[in-house]
């Protein structure tokens, strides 16, 4: 019976490593909590997901793909003038690596579309890729529909401006590490036992 648990424990110590190693990305928020960087992609987004509407930019936040990336290219907000709407490449990175989306405010709802800056030229004209924060990202707009803008800027935001790292920890990863080392630790006392009876 010892030994079956000491097994169980080995191999979900492997598994726990594997997955540990795989894990997803973390997101650096500034002291204001208004901006979060993702260190996969190198990019910093607008923590308010919503900030063309709450800003009173637009009054319901839903505009044109030419309306959006005007509004991202002239924004001017927490001392970074830089703004574009993000890729499609870095929303899925985003939806890939994040299993919970609750660090950013004003959030919306699986079905609500916002616009990338990936574009496709078909035969009714150019379309924008749009993505969702819970739902597929693969999907194409005529750029004349209009739906929700979101920005970001390249790289992480500027410590000149008082912002300190506040890495958010994810609780499953650091639970499965300790797994993983409490497994290995039992495995290598179990090979250590083993010895001292042979000898």
């Amino acid at each position: 019976m010892k030994r079956t648990i000491q097994k169980t424990l080995t191999s979900l110590s492997m598994v726990a490593l594997v997955a540990t190693s795989s894990a997803s990305a973390s997101l650096i928020a500034s002291t204001d909590n208004n901006l979060l960087y993702d260190d996969v992609s190198n990019i910093t987004w607008l923590a308010n997901v919503t900030h063309i509407k709450t800003s009173g930019y637009d009054k319901d936040g839903k505009v044109t793909l030419t309306e959006a990336t005007n509004w991202a290219e002239d924004l001017d907000v927490f001392a970074q003038a830089n703004w574009r709407l993000p890729s499609l490449n870095e929303a899925l990175g985003l939806q890939q690596s994040l299993n919970d989306f609750s660090l950013f405010t004003h959030r919306l709802l699986d079905d609500d579309h916002i616009w990338t800056s990936s574009t496709k030229t078909t035969d009714s004209g150019l379309k924008s890729y749009f993505f969702t924060l819970g739902g597929d990202a693969k999907l194409i707009l005529p750029k004349t529909s209009k739906r929700y803008a979101w920005a970001v800027f390249n790289g992480k935001f500027s410590q000149s401006t008082d912002n300190v790292d506040a890495t958010i920890a994810e609780p499953t990863s650091m639970a499965i590490f300790s797994l993983a080392l409490a497994g290995l630790v039992a495995r290598r006392k179990q090979q250590s036992a083993s010895l001292c009876k042979k000898t």
